[in-house]
């Protein structure tokens, strides 16, 4: 007996999806589009990003998590980067600040312009004074703090860019497993320049 006789509705395929975005292109079509012909070197002037910065520094409800600010090269399009695969920001953390632990499925590598501190990478710590750099390791916990009387100035590197363009960017922010949000697809609660952690 089928489903019809039984008084049930058969099951019925469902439609193909709209593919207008798919196309095939040839070999030489293909290598046309993903060569980038007018990637210009660039030069980020010091006196415009410490403008920005000291602006940003003082803003007095912005976390120093999200005291940063990046440095793109527009060549590269929504690859949002100083290079297609790299991210270098510019990070402040004011004297007695704690950013805290979090983690990333990027690498960081820190580099400290001014400022002394430690960054504790997953529950190692390292005291850290200017000229001194640091690596973080993919996923690994790791948080900051200014323990002297100036401002932290640090660089830092990341290959995020690569990662957003795969679709396989994470961050854990602050740590705890329900925190762990996928950075390419909408927008996460926790990143935000202005974030209250109670309020979420």
């Amino acid at each position: 007996m089928n489903a019809a006789a039984d008084g049930g509705a058969a099951a019925m395929p469902k439609p193909d999806a709209n593919s207008e975005n798919a196309r095939v292109i040839t070999a030489d079509e293909y290598f046309q589009r993903i060569r980038h012909t007018h990637v210009r070197a660039c030069k980020w002037e010091g006196d415009e990003w410490k403008a920005l910065l000291t602006e940003l520094g003082n803003d007095p409800i912005r976390h120093a998590e999200r005291r940063f600010v990046a440095l793109v090269n527009e060549d590269h399009e929504d690859l949002a980067g100083a290079s297609p695969g790299i991210f270098i920001g510019i990070q402040m953390i004011h004297p007695g600040e704690h950013v805290p632990n979090h983690r990333h499925n990027s690498v960081a590598i820190y580099h400290y312009l001014q400022g002394t501190g430690a960054t504790t990478v997953e529950g190692q710590r390292y005291e850290f004074k200017p000229g001194d750099t640091i690596v973080c390791p993919a996923w690994a916990y790791h948080e900051h703090e200014a323990t002297g009387d100036e401002d932290v100035i640090m660089y830092v590197a990341q290959d995020m860019p690569e990662m957003a363009a795969k679709r396989t960017l994470f961050f854990e922010e602050p740590m705890g497993l329900e925190n762990v949000r996928h950075m390419v697809q909408g927008t996460s609660k926790s990143w935000s320049a202005t974030r209250d952690p109670d309020a979420e």
